[in-house]
C-alpha cells in the first residue's frame, strides 16, 4: 500500500541546504521507504507583513493536512517549520489529530515507525526550534542592516579630534584633561595612549 507523502522545504540563512538539497534528500528517504511523493511545498524568503514572515508553502501544506489530503509529511528539520514554539506545537498537533505521520530528517524522528514522540523528544525539537529561530533572527538582521550599509562595531573617530588628543598627550595632559580637550571619551584616550607607547617602544 503506497503512502500518500507531502515534502515541506524552507530556506533560510540558518539552514545550509537549499530547497532542492532538502527535497532531494526527503525523496531519497520516501524512495527508502515505498512512499509516494504527491505534494512538494517550498517556502522561499519573502517581505515581511506587520514583522511577521509569510510562508505561503506552510499554510497550503496545513491546508492539505486538516481534510486528511495526506498521509505522511517529510521535513528536513523541526526548525523548518513554524515561527514560534507555539506554532510549532499547533503543527504537530495538527498531525497527530489528523494521524498524520510526521518524518524529521535531520532529528531523526518518525512518528509512523515509533510509538510517537515522546515528551523527551518534543522537548529537545523545542529546544533546538528556539535556537535555530533566533539565529535566523539574527542573521536576517545582520543581513537587513548590511543591505542598509549599516556599520558594525565602534564608530571611528575623526582624524581632527585623534590628532588634538595626540597633541594634548604629547604635551603631558592627563587622560581626562585630554579626553576634554579633544572632545572624546576616556576610555578611546587611554586606548590612543597605549598605541602610540606602543609605537614609541617599537621605534
Amino acid at each position: 500500500m503506497l503512502i500518500n507523502t507531502a515534502i515541506y522545504a524552507r530556506i533560510s540563512r540558518d539552514c545550509p541546504l537549499s530547497a532542492d538539497d532538502q527535497i532531494e534528500r526527503l525523496k531519497s528517504v520516501a524512495d527508502q521507504h515505498g512512499w509516494m511523493v504527491t505534494r512538494v511545498f517550498i517556502d522561499r524568503p519573502m517581505p515581511t507583513r506587520k514583522g511577521k514572515e509569510r510562508r505561503p508553502g506552510e499554510a497550503a501544506l496545513l491546508g492539505m493536512i486538516r481534510p486528511g489530503g495526506v498521509q505522511m509529511v517529510l521535513l528536513y528539520g523541526v526548525d523548518r517549520v513554524g515561527r514560534s514554539l507555539v506554532e510549532l506545537v499547533g503543527f504537530i498537533d495538527t498531525c497527530r489529530v489528523t494521524d498524520v505521520g510526521l518524518h524529521l530528517h535531520d532529528q531523526g524522528l518518525d512518528t509512523s515507525t515509533s510509538n510517537g514522540i515522546s515528551l523527551f523528544d518534543l522537548a529537545r525539537m523545542m529546544a533546538f526550534h528556539l535556537r535555530q529561530s533566533r539565529r535566523d533572527k539574527i542573521l536576517r538582521g545582520q543581513a537587513a542592516a548590511c543591505a542598509a550599509s549599516v556599520r558594525f562595531g565602534r564608530t571611528p573617530i575623526c582624524a581632527a579630534k585623534v590628532e588634538k588628543a595626540k597633541q594634548g598627550l604629547a604635551a603631558g595632559k592627563g587622560v581626562k584633561a585630554t579626553a576634554r580637550l579633544a572632545g572624546i571619551s576616556a576610555a578611546s584616550v587611554n586606548r590612543l595612549k597605549g598605541s602610540m607607547a606602543q609605537s614609541s617602544v617599537t621605534v
